[in-house]
């Protein structure tokens, strides 16, 4: 499976609560075809850069997913049947952005009863001293002379 990183522009005439069922049933396309999303994010409604199938705004939407190649072609497909999907871009990355991954929602932790219904582990050894390494003297360098210029012969 490979990463892929997908923008589409979601119609202006789709509602806010509407649009949520459009990003779930995008994320259901790639679930279906064997994939995980990992990330996405609403950019919210935008300017368009120049007018597409007569609209002159559109909701930004990025997504990040893993996926096999042969699902790809089948989303592809579908991206273009999905009438809300005005334009779209999918792209092969070789991982999610650090940006983006410190961005998306971090696990949740256990809550209180559940970490007391567990057992409680060892405790943890405690570190042996290692034997302190003996300091270094000062480093002497091998001090080569140098030629004075007076004690060169010259030449006749």
């Amino acid at each position: 499976m490979f990463t892929y990183e997908l923008m589409y522009i979601v119609s202006p005439e789709v509602e806010e609560e509407d649009l949520e069922a459009v990003v779930v049933r995008i994320g259901q396309m790639i679930t279906d075809g064997g994939g995980e999303v990992l990330h996405v994010e609403s950019w919210g409604r935008k300017r368009l850069a120049y007018q597409i199938r007569r609209f002159r705004e559109g909701n930004y939407i990025l997504a990040y997913f893993q996926l096999d190649p042969a699902a790809v072609l089948q989303l592809r497909a579908r991206l273009a049947l999905t009438e809300e999907v005005i334009r779209y871009l999918l792209l092969r990355t070789e991982e999610v952005p650090k940006g983006v991954a410190d961005a998306a929602p971090q696990e949740e932790p256990a809550p209180a009863e559940e970490l007391e219904a567990q057992p409680e582990s060892e405790p943890a050894e405690e570190a042996v001293p290692q034997p302190a390494e003996e300091p270094a003297g000062p480093e002497v360098a091998d001090e080569q002379e140098a030629p004075d210029a007076d004690n060169t012969e010259l030449g006749d």
